[in-house]
């Protein structure tokens, strides 16, 4: 659970550096944010049996690997590629990415009929950084 603090920390100074016109530290902590979330928490850190045992189903289900990969490592390539887009001007293609795939994953967990915190709270990132790509 600590890391999960560490990880929205890192998101939130990203925010408030990117709305202090800190444009580039904001995307690069925003990035460290979501990587910190995806990379160093487990999703049974995150998720507890009980309250969140929507985890257990979403994550345990045949979506949460597409062609055979765990979410969490394209979540982790996806958060850091983001200072890479930003830099190279593609960022609104990357923020593009981010909108679908969090469609899809919610789309998913509303199919399973389940909710991930750990998930969400990835979601949520993502789209913070999606929104920063597009201003």
């Amino acid at each position: 659970m600590r890391y999960l603090l560490v990880a929205l920390a890192l998101s939130a100074a990203g925010i408030l550096s990117r709305l202090a016109g800190y444009e580039q530290l904001g995307i690069w902590l925003l990035a460290a944010g979501g990587l910190a979330h995806t990379l160093l928490n487990k999703p049974g850190d995150v998720c507890r049996r009980g309250r969140f045992a929507g985890c257990v189903v979403v994550l345990g289900s045949p979506y949460a690997r597409p062609l055979g990969i765990p979410l969490e490592y394209v979540g982790a390539a996806w958060f850091g590629g983001v200072p890479l887009a930003f830099h190279l001007g593609f960022g609104q293609m990357w923020a593009l990415l981010a909108v679908l795939g969090v469609v899809l994953l919610v789309g998913m967990e509303v199919r399973l009929k389940a909710l991930c915190l750990y998930c969400t709270v990835a979601h949520i990132i993502g789209l913070i950084c999606a929104v920063f790509l597009l201003l």
